[in-house]
């Protein structure tokens, strides 16, 4: 069954009618502007978040979102996939008893959390499952660590316990367990904040707005970026790299933010001074934030295809050497952004080309992203013989087959 974007404006448009609302009620009703009201209702600009189906559905009074998109509830990307190591994490992060584990030294905590770190950032069949596997461990160490912890080494390890719960907020957003994610990246702040580093604290408060972006609250992700981006401000002009990839971080999701509420020339002032900060310190990944050239690059595209500028997210896409990003979710997130942007422009075959690249580092991303499955899932419905032998392994990789 094929999910239609370019279809759902013209429905909203005649809902928003039967319910006799103006374009301007409709448009304050689910928080976005008129102009991107009008746009959305034009096809010039495409509803592709799930979340944003939501609010239009809540508004204009739709029970069955099969009404706009000609897809069933079950169908859509709600992002829940049910991973099976999603439980186990959950029971780890909340419990609140002392963790029946056998203690561990802050060196050796902070090595093994690199290590999952670093699997998690790395191609691989497996990377879901065994960072799935490590979380329960690392988060009960850590608890036990910083129950036990003296004077000396207890911001040493609040400042692990932040990285640990920055993992646990990119894993169960992924996997679709946004709450739990969005308690994790709460915890993250509080513990950088108790530990007293600044630079730790902006990367938290970028993980924040992350998961605050993908459950659709707009305005909350970019007050976070904003936020965060004034508390540094003032020790910028002696910040080291890590500082300032923080501080560039913050900028390039606040862009992608401002795109989403349409605002074009704040999305073009904060990549172009993003573009500066990276032109100073080269590709990083200090904090997991993978901020560098590269990915000021991937930004640009990310917000053209949210401005609806989709062919000149495409020519940006062509330039980009995507092989520099230090890390494979920063890899995987611009190919299915190119993969959109070509199936919107009806090359099936480059999308194919680029979903393809996806299934080759990261498999378990075509059962577990939704963004990826939903844009797979379009292809298939739509696939002419020519790409239907490209298409099968992902569809059964992807559980669609």
């Amino acid at each position: 069954m094929q999910f239609d974007e370019w279809t759902i404006g013209r429905k909203i448009a005649s809902h928003r009618a039967r319910r006799g609302l103006t374009q301007e009620e409709l448009a304050g009703l689910v928080g976005i502007s008129l102009s991107l009201m009008k746009k959305i209702e034009s096809g010039d600009r495409l509803v592709t978040r799930f979340s944003q189906l939501l609010l239009f559905a809540q508004a204009l009074r739709i029970p069955d979102l099969r009404e706009l998109t000609g897809v069933p509830l079950p169908l859509m990307p709600d992002g829940r996939r049910g991973h099976p190591e999603a439980n186990a994490v959950r029971a780890a992060f909340m419990e609140r008893s002392r963790p029946a584990v056998e203690p561990t030294t802050l060196a050796a905590l902070a090595a093994d959390i690199e290590r999952t770190w670093q699997a998690w950032q790395s191609p691989s069949p497996f990377r879901y499952a065994q960072v799935g596997q490590d979380l329960p461990h690392l988060l009960r160490g850590t608890r036990l660590l910083l129950l036990t912890a003296d004077d000396d080494e207890r911001r040493a390890a609040l400042a692990e316990a932040s990285k640990l719960y920055q993992l646990v907020r990119s894993w169960t957003k992924r996997v679709g367990e946004h709450e739990l994610s969005l308690v994790a990246a709460d915890r993250a702040v509080a513990a950088a904040m108790e530990a007293d580093d600044p630079d730790l604290a902006g990367a938290a408060s970028w993980n924040l707005a992350m998961i605050l972006s993908a459950r659709g609250h707009t305005e909350q992700a970019r007050a976070v970026c904003r936020e965060a981006i004034a508390e540094l401000r003032p020790t910028m002009p002696d910040a080291g790299p890590a500082r300032l990839a923080v501080w560039g971080g913050l900028h390039l999701l606040a862009a992608v933010e401002a795109a989403r509420k349409d605002d074009a020339s704040d999305a073009r002032r904060l990549l172009d001074a993003a573009d500066k900060i990276a032109d100073r310190i080269g590709e990083t990944n200090h904090f997991r934030m993978v901020f560098g050239p590269t990915n000021v690059a991937c930004h640009r595209v990310a917000t053209a295809l949210e401005l609806g500028r989709t062919r000149d997210a495409l020519t940006i896409a062509e330039r980009v050497s995507v092989h520099n990003a230090p890390a494979v979710e920063r890899r995987l997130t611009f190919h299915l952004d190119a993969a959109r942007g070509y199936a919107r422009t009806g090359n099936d075959i480059a999308a194919v080309h680029m979903l393809q690249r996806i299934h080759a580092e990261s498999p378990e991303e075509l059962r577990f992203g939704s963004g990826t499955r939903e844009t797979l899932r379009l292809l298939v419905g739509r696939a002419k013989p020519a790409i239907l032998a490209d298409l099968r392994p992902m569809a059964e990789a992807a559980g669609l087959s």
